[in-house]
C-alpha cells in the first residue's frame, strides 16, 4: 500500500489536471448518454486538445496526457454498469 501512495504522490501536476478536467467533461456525458457517446466525446476532445497544444506551440503530444483525460470515463463507466 505504501508503494502506491508512495506512486501516487509522485504524479506530475499536469497530469493530475488532465485528470481532473477528464472527469468534469466526463461526468455529465457519463450521466446522459450511454458509454460509447461518452467515451468517444471524452476521446475525441482529449485528442484535440493535445493537437491544439501541439500546433499552436503550448507543448508537444504527449500519450500520457490523453490517458489520464480519458481515465476518468472509463472508470465512471465501469462504476456506472456494474
Amino acid at each position: 500500500m505504501n508503494k502506491l501512495f508512495n506512486y501516487l504522490s509522485n504524479v506530475p501536476q499536469d497530469k493530475l489536471l488532465h485528470f481532473f478536467y477528464g472527469t468534469l467533461i466526463a461526468a455529465p456525458l457519463v450521466a446522459f448518454t450511454n458509454p460509447l457517446i461518452s467515451s468517444a466525446g471524452v476521446i475525441f476532445i482529449a485528442l484535440g486538445k493535445e493537437l491544439y497544444d501541439d500546433l499552436s506551440g503550448k507543448g508537444n503530444i504527449e500519450a500520457m496526457d490523453v490517458v489520464f483525460t480519458i481515465a476518468p470515463v472509463v472508470i465512471m463507466n465501469i462504476a456506472k454498469y456494474i
